[in-house]
């Protein structure tokens, strides 16, 4: 039979990948910003703008998925 495992530890790993992802999505808001805001004032249409904000989309879903998890809300 395998052991399973230590349940601290699997709890720990829940919270870093939560953090992670949390930093993620703030490194995601702050490429919308640099991408719209800096430079030659705003600027709207532009391709690494639009992916900033796919960027941002996905990574705030992410995050909120992980989220769920680190409350013990997901299944194990």
């Amino acid at each position: 039979m395998a052991k399973s495992p230590n349940i601290g530890t699997v709890q720990a790993m829940s919270w870093l990948v939560c953090v992670l992802m949390f930093l993620a999505m703030l490194a995601a808001l702050a490429g919308i910003y640099e991408t719209h805001f800096v430079g030659a004032g705003a600027t709207f249409g532009t391709t690494g703008a639009s992916l900033s904000i796919i960027a941002f989309a996905i990574t705030s879903h992410l995050w909120v998925r992980s989220l769920s998890c680190c409350m013990g809300c997901c299944e194990k």
